[in-house]
C-alpha cells in the first residue's frame, strides 16, 4: 500500500510485519526495474535514516516526558502554585515548610538533572534544545542555590510575603463550583496551624545560626495579622466562599448546614494559629532581628549576595559592576531631566527640587479619601483602554487579548503590581494598585506604571507566555517567593521586569507621554531603577546604612520619603532583586539595537516582539541566543527567498517504521540527516552495492525511458519492470 508523504514524495510498505517490514519510496520522475542489489541497496539507507529520526523522536519523546513529570512534581510539591494555574487536584493541602525537606527537594532536582543530561542534545530540534536549555538552567540555578538553604529562606514571613498579606488572594485562587471544593478547602484551612508551626521552626534556627532578617523586613507582618484578627470569624475573608458561594449551591440543605458549620471550625482555627505565630514573632522573634541592614554584614554574607545577583539576573555581574552601572545610568537620566527642566524654566534646580516645585500644584493630584481612590482606579482604567491599547497593533502581532482588570491593593506597599490570569480568560490579569496614598501620586506617573505593570508590560508579556505553545513548566512559571532565594527555581527576573521597563520606552515610541510632565514621569521612573542597583549593592555589599539609602533616592527620584522608606525596606528584604529591572532592560534594548542595525530595513519590529516574547521568561543569554538565531534565520531566508523548488518535502516531513511513535514533524536538525556511524556504513553498502553491479554487468545498462520519462535498467526486461 502506497501514501503520499510531504510534497511529491510517495512511501510504499510491502509487509504487515513490523519486524521485516520494508519500504520504498518513488519521486517524480521515479525510478522503476531496479535489479535486487540495488533495491535492497536503497532500502537499506531508507532503514538507517528512519531508524536516526525515529532515535530522534525518542529524544523528543523522553524530554516531553521529563517536562512533564517535572512540572507534576512541582505542582505537587507547591500545591497553592497549582491551585493558581488552575490545576485543583492539590487543592486539599499546603506546602511544607519543614528542614528535612531540603534536602529531600535537593535529590529530586538532582535526579531530574541526571535524566536530561541523559538525553542526546544533538537529536532534538531546535525548539527543543530551548526547553532543554532552561530546564537545565532551571534544575543547575536550584541545586547550586542548595549551599544558601539556610539563609533568608529560614525567614519565611516579611512585610511582602505570606498569607498574612493578601488573605482574599488566598482565597480566590481556589474553586468553589461543588462540594468537593468546600471539603478540599476545609482541609486546607485545616492545614493552616501545621505551616505555621513549619514557619517558627524556620525562625528558630535563623535565630540559632544567627541569620535573621532585619527588623524593618518583619515589624509590619504583626500589623498585617492584627488586621486580620480584627475580623470575626464569620466576617473574614477566609469564611467569605461560605457567605457568598455556599448559599447557591445544588446541595441539600443538610449538607451546606454542615459544610458551613465545618468552615466556622476550621477557620478558627486559622484564626488560633495567626494569633500564636503573632505572639512568637513579638515576643521572641524580633528580638534576635540582625543589626546590620544589609546581608553583606553577615558573615560569607557578601558571598551570599552575589549568588542572589546571578539567580536574579542569570547573568555573571559583580556587584562593583552593578553598582558602576547604576552610577552611569542615574548620570545619563538626570542629564535628560534637566534639559526639560530648564525648558520649563527650572535652571539650576535638583531633580528632586524639580519634583518638589510640582507637588505644590493640586493640578497634578487626584482627590484624597475614597473618591480619591476611585478617581485612582478609573485613571488607570482609562489610561489602559483609551490610550493604551489602540495603538498595540501597531508594535505587536497576534495579540493575545486576555482580559485585565485594576483592583486596589489591600495592604501599603509599592505604586503598583501584576497577578497574573489564566490562559482561558476565566480569571483575569489583575493590576494591583496602591490607592491607599492618592496624595502621593502624582498624576504624570501614572502612564509609564500603566505601561510597565499592563500593557504592553507585565499583562502583555504574560498573556504571550501563557497562550504560546510551550510546555507546562514555562508556560506556568513558578512564582518562587523570594525569601527561598538563590535555593529557588528561577523565574527570570531580569526578563520579566527587563521587558517591563522597556516597555515603559515604548511610550516614547507611540507618542503616549502626553506632554513634558508624563515625559519627566517617565524619566522619574527611569533613574529610579538607576538608583535601585547603586542601592540595593550599597546595602548589602558596601555596607550602606538604611538612611544612606534613603538619601540616595530623596536627592533623584520624585518619591516621598515614605514610599522611598517602604522601597528601601523592600530591598533589605530581597537582596539583589531590585538590580534585575534595569540590567533586564538594557539587554532588551541593546538586541534591539543588535537586529536593528544587522538586518537595516528588513528589520520589523512586531517580529522582533515576537521573538522575545513567544518563549516566555528566559534567561538573558537564551534570551540573546533566541534574537541571534532570528537574525540569521532571517538573513538566510532572504537569500533563499523565491528559490525553493515546490516538489521538495518540507523540513521535518518524515517516516517512521510500523509500531514507531511519529510526531506530525520531525526534529528539523535529524530530518534527512544520518549519523556518523550511519554514514560509515551506507558507503560500505554502496561500495559492496556498485562492484556486484560492475560483476554484473548491469551498471552499464542504464538508459533513459522516453516513453515514461524514466530511468531504466537495461537488464531487466520490459514486463518485469
Amino acid at each position: 500500500m502506497c501514501k503520499q508523504w510531504g510534497r511529491g514524495a510517495y512511501c510504499c510498505r510491502h509487509s504487515n510485519n513490523a519486524a521485516s517490514w520494508t519500504a520504498v519510496c518513488k519521486w517524480r520522475p521515479p525510478f522503476y526495474a531496479m535489479t535486487w542489489t540495488l533495491h535492497c541497496f536503497l532500502i537499506t539507507i531508507l532503514v538507517i535514516q528512519e531508524v536516526t529520526e525515529c532515535v530522534a523522536g525518542t529524544a523528543h519523546i523522553n524530554l516531553n516526558n521529563l517536562e512533564r513529570d517535572f512540572f507534576f512534581w512541582r505542582l505537587e510539591d507547591r500545591p497553592e502554585f497549582a491551585s493558581e494555574v488552575g490545576i485543583y487536584r492539590f487543592n486539599d493541602r499546603l506546602e511544607h515548610f519543614s528542614l528535612h525537606m531540603f534536602d529531600h527537594r535537593l535529590e529530586t532536582a538532582e535526579v531530574y538533572l541526571d535524566e536530561l543530561n541523559a538525553i542526546p542534545m544533538a537529536q532534538l530540534s531546535t525548539k527543543d534544545k530551548v526547553n532543554h536549555a532552561i530546564l537545565s538552567d532551571m534544575l543547575q540555578t536550584y541545586i547550586e542555590g542548595y549551599e544558601w538553604r539556610e539563609w533568608n529562606y529560614l525567614n519565611p514571613l516579611n512585610l511582602l510575603e505570606g498569607n498574612q498579606r493578601n488573605p482574599a488572594y488566598f482565597v480566590e485562587s481556589t474553586p468553589f463550583d461543588n462540594r468537593g471544593d468546600f471539603e478540599n478547602y476545609i482541609v486546607r484551612l485545616q492545614s493552616m496551624p501545621r505551616l505555621f508551626e513549619e514557619y517558627i521552626g524556620l525562625f528558630n534556627e535563623a535565630i540559632r545560626l544567627g541569620r535573621t532578617s532585619n527588623i524593618v523586613s518583619v515589624y509590619r507582618v504583626s500589623g498585617q495579622i492584627e488586621k486580620i484578627l480584627n475580623d470575626t470569624v464569620e466576617g473574614s475573608a477566609y469564611f467569605a466562599p461560605f457567605v457568598h458561594i455556599l448559599g447557591n449551591m445544588t446541595t441539600s440543605p443538610p449538607i451546606r448546614k454542615d459544610l458551613r458549620q465545618r468552615g466556622i471550625e476550621a477557620v478558627e482555627q486559622v484564626f488560633h494559629a495567626y494569633k500564636n505565630l503573632k505572639d512568637y514573632l513579638e515576643n521572641k522573634y524580633f528580638k534576635h532581628t540582625r543589626e546590620g541592614w544589609g546581608v553583606g554584614t553577615l558573615p560569607q554574607g557578601k558571598e551570599y549576595y552575589q549568588a542572589c545577583l546571578k539567580w536574579y539576573l542569570s547573568l555573571n555581574m559583580t556587584p562593583e559592576e552593578v553598582h558602576q552601572l547604576g552610577l552611569r545610568e542615574v548620570a545619563q537620566t538626570e542629564t535628560l531631566m534637566k534639559r526639560i527642566m530648564a525648558k520649563q524654566g527650572f535652571q539650576g534646580y535638583t531633580v528632586a527640587e524639580y519634583f518638589a516645585e510640582l507637588k505644590k500644584s493640586k493640578r497634578h493630584f487626584l482627590s484624597t479619601g475614597v473618591r480619591g481612590e476611585e478617581q485612582m482606579i478609573e485613571t488607570y482604567e482609562n489610561i489602559i483602554q483609551e490610550r493604551i491599547e489602540p495603538t498595540l497593533n501597531g508594535l505587536f502581532k497576534d495579540l493575545p487579548g486576555l482580559p485585565l482588570k485594576v483592583h486596589p491593593m489591600p495592604t501599603d506597599g509599592p505604586r503598583g503590581q501584576y497577578s497574573s490570569g489564566t490562559a482561558d480568560g476565566i480569571r483575569p490579569g489583575i493590576f494591583f494598585a496602591n490607592v491607599l496614598r492618592p496624595e502621593e501620586l502624582p498624576t504624570y506617573l501614572m502612564m509609564a506604571l500603566t505601561l510597565h505593570e499592563t500593557n504592553p508590560g507585565h499583562h502583555l508579556q504574560m498573556s504571550y507566555a501563557i497562550t504560546a505553545d510551550l510546555p507546562e513548566f514555562r508556560k506556568n512559571k513558578e512564582y518562587s517567593a523570594k525569601f527561598r532565594v538563590p535555593f529557588a527555581f528561577p523565574t527570570y527576573t531580569a526578563y520579566v521586569e527587563g521587558w517591563a521597563l522597556y516597555a515603559e520606552t515604548l511610550g516614547e515610541e507611540l507618542k503616549l507621554y502626553k506632554d513634558d510632565y508624563e515625559l519627566m514621569g517617565y524619566y522619574d521612573s527611569e533613574i529610579f531603577r538607576g538608583c535601585r542597583l547603586v542601592v540595593d549593592t550599597g546595602l548589602h555589599y558596601f555596607n550602606w546604612t538604611r538612611e544612606e539609602a534613603i538619601a540616595y533616592f530623596l536627592k533623584y527620584t520624585s518619591d516621598s520619603r515614605a514610599g522611598i522608606e517602604v522601597e528601601v525596606d523592600r530591598y533589605i528584604t530581597w537582596p539583589g532583586q531590585a538590580t534585575a529591572y534595569k540590567v533586564g532592560e538594557l539587554k532588551f534594548i541593546e538586541l534591539r539595537k543588535k537586529a536593528e542595525e544587522e538586518l537595516g530595513e528588513h528589520f520589523d519590529i512586531r517580529d522582533f516582539h515576537s521573538v522575545v516574547l513567544e518563549n516566555g521568561p528566559v534567561p538573558l543569554r537564551i534570551l540573546e541566543s533566541l534574537v541571534d538565531d532570528w537574525i540569521r534565520n532571517h538573513h538566510r531566508s532572504s537569500l533563499t527567498h523565491g528559490n525553493a523548488s515546490s516538489e521538495q518535502l518540507e523540513e521535518g516531513d518524515c517516516l517512521c517504521p510500523p509500531n514507531a511513535v511519529v510526531s506530525s514533524k520531525c526534529p528539523a536538525n535529524a530530518a534527512g540527516q544520518l549519523s556518523w556511524s550511519a554514514g560509515v556504513w551506507m558507503l560500505v553498502l554502496l561500495a559492496l552495492v556498485v562492484a556486484v553491479m560492475v560483476k554484473e554487468g548491469t551498471l552499464s545498462d542504464w538508459s533513459f525511458d522516453d516513453e515514461g520519462g524514466r530511468f531504466v535498467l537495461g537488464s531487466i526486461p520490459r514486463d518485469e519492470r
